[in-house]
């Protein structure tokens, strides 16, 4: 009998081991609760509480996978007002745990760090364009709705805009280009969706290529533009549109567009001195 108890136990013990660990944090949290709970009936006195410093090293020595039921949403949501002061960095996403109540080691959730900070607020900024624009396009042309999506969308990144070449480096390097040219496709598709682009020819692959090479070149000029209300970026803007024509204009010209806006964001991130 006791040879088949500790072959159950062993079975139970492999089944644990070899659950995902998505699915074994919980099993294993509500078996320390149950068993923390039956200790505790057993004391008469109550248990001594440790030293502050004591409680602080404890914390700061438990596994990250502790804090699953954290929100990783919620600590970039909160990280972002910390970049204008550390930039997209792995300080910033500490910081930003910290004044939540957690440990700093909890950035280590993010384990691309500034990039993951990055990728987030892109998609913020996408879910939140159509609020934006809301009401706001009755009334316009086609093109004056483009010009409004595209400066409203770059006028979500004015917060950030002094550190917004150090993100610009960093979607630069190899490992998140693929990031960075997913998150400009979704831009300049959503821009187009919401003036009310029906299209489903190759008219849709020139309208959106074109507007990228728009959206890339007044980003990279917003960086250094320092007129009020970046009047000389929206002047900007106005000329590339003339340039580009937006719509209907012919394949190469679309192409040159976005080559110098590709070389122009590399010429950036060499003269900041960081590598590709």
């Amino acid at each position: 009998m006791a040879a088949i108890q500790r072959t159950l136990l062993s079975r139970q013990a492999f089944s644990l081991l070899s659950r995902p660990t998505a699915r074994l944090a919980p099993t294993l949290t509500r078996a320390t609760a149950r068993t923390f709970t039956v200790s505790a009936s057993w004391r008469s006195e109550e248990p001594s509480q440790p030293s502050p410093q004591a409680a602080a090293a404890a914390q700061q020595q438990q596994p990250i996978s502790s804090y699953a039921k954290t929100t990783p949403e919620a600590i970039l949501k909160k990280a972002l007002t910390f970049v204008p002061e550390h930039g997209w960095t792995t300080v910033s996403i500490a910081k930003a745990a910290e004044s939540m109540g957690y440990p700093s080691i909890i950035h280590g959730m993010f384990p691309k760090g500034g990039a993951d900070l990055i990728d987030y607020f892109l998609q913020d900024c996408l879910e939140r364009l159509p609020l934006e624009l809301e009401g706001r396009m009755e009334g316009l042309g086609t093109g004056e709705k483009i010009k409004l999506g595209t400066l409203t969308r770059l006028g979500m990144i004015a917060p950030y805009i002094n550190r917004w070449p150090e993100a610009l480096a960093i979607m630069g390097q190899p490992t998140n280009i693929p990031m960075s040219l997913n998150h400009l496709a979704k831009i300049v598709d959503e821009i187009w969706h919401l003036a009310g682009d029906k299209s489903a020819d190759m008219n849709w692959y020139t309208k959106r290529a074109s507007l990228a090479g728009v959206y890339t070149t007044t980003e990279l000029y917003m960086t250094t533009d320092n007129t009020p209300n970046y009047q000389a970026t929206q002047r900007f803007l106005d000329r590339r549109f003339e340039d580009a024509a937006t719509v209907g204009k012919a394949t190469n010209e679309v192409l040159q567009i976005a080559e110098f806006g590709a070389k122009s964001v590399f010429g950036l991130i060499t003269s900041k001195g960081l590598r590709m």
